[in-house]
């Protein structure tokens, strides 16, 4: 944006007012902000102080191994597990999607969407949902007609109904084919552009979370020993130099042989 003179000042003392008035602006509060988070299962201490924060529209991808406790923090940050130590400042409107969509088979795909939704407004709200994940003609279909790809839309439909200022998925496309997955990655970095929530993504896939992701957290045995920015130009490619970079930083970080990775690919 160009610098617009102030009446009264010249060129150099305006541009150092607005550096000033710039200065002094307070910074934005984050829409996650958890300090020294800690959890334990009876002497088994899965989490053991975790500090992670997430700026308002920010995207971060949470990888590591089995049992290293992302799961477990995406449910403390969900509200769904209350017993932790630390402290957890999060937004009251959060939404869940879970590697299984979880749908209520007694209810149609528009009921499913809606729960919770009440009146007339709740159901034309979870039809719009539909229409935006691509869902328009399945408003009155029963989930078990749905194929894998098409309930997980439905899961996201019934996620961002609700207007979340924090999106939390814990390996959402864990179980589709590989087809369908890339599919709803674009799916998803279309509905995060629209819609804006803070979202947290729980993976195993290390590509995944480098193609999704503004930032990437290894979390090793309950502590983040990696935060790293994706600065990285878009579409992002796999084939790209900077790519393979980072990905062989994280693979390093998940303590991972990326010469056996390969060689098992």
């Amino acid at each position: 944006m160009a610098t617009q003179l102030q009446p009264g000042l010249t060129l150099t003392e305006t541009i150092e007012l607005e550096h000033l008035l710039l200065a002094e602006t307070p910074a934005e509060p984050p829409a996650v902000d958890a300090r020294d988070i800690g959890k334990a299962f009876g002497d088994r201490r899965v989490l053991d102080g975790v500090d992670l924060s997430l700026r308002a529209g920010e995207f971060v991808a949470i990888l590591g191994r089995s049992g290293t406790g992302k799961s477990t923090l995406l449910r403390i940050l969900g509200g769904l597990d209350p017993v932790f130590t630390g402290t957890a400042d999060v937004p009251d409107r959060r939404a869940f999607v879970f590697q299984e969509p979880r749908l209520l088979p007694w209810k149609r795909i528009v009921d499913n969407v809606r729960l919770g939704q009440r009146g007339a407004a709740g159901k034309a709200h979870a039809r719009a949902a539909l229409d935006e994940v691509g869902l328009g003609d399945f408003h009155h279909a029963w989930p078990k007609t749905l194929s894998g790809g098409e309930a997980q839309r439905v899961a996201l439909a019934r996620a961002l109904v609700r207007q979340p200022e924090l999106l939390l998925l814990d390996e959402p496309f864990g179980a589709l084919d590989a087809l369908t997955r890339i599919k709803m990655h674009v799916l998803l970095q279309e509905l995060c552009l629209r819609h804006s929530p803070a979202v947290l993504l729980v993976t195993h896939d290390v590509d995944e979370a480098i193609l999704l992701a503004d930032r990437v957290v290894v979390l090793d045995r309950g502590r983040i020993t990696l935060d790293v920015n994706v600065a990285l130009a878009t579409p992002r490619l796999r084939a790209d130099h900077a790519f393979g970079e980072l990905r062989s930083q994280l693979l390093a970080a998940l303590g991972i042989d990326e010469i056996a990775e390969g060689a098992r690919a």
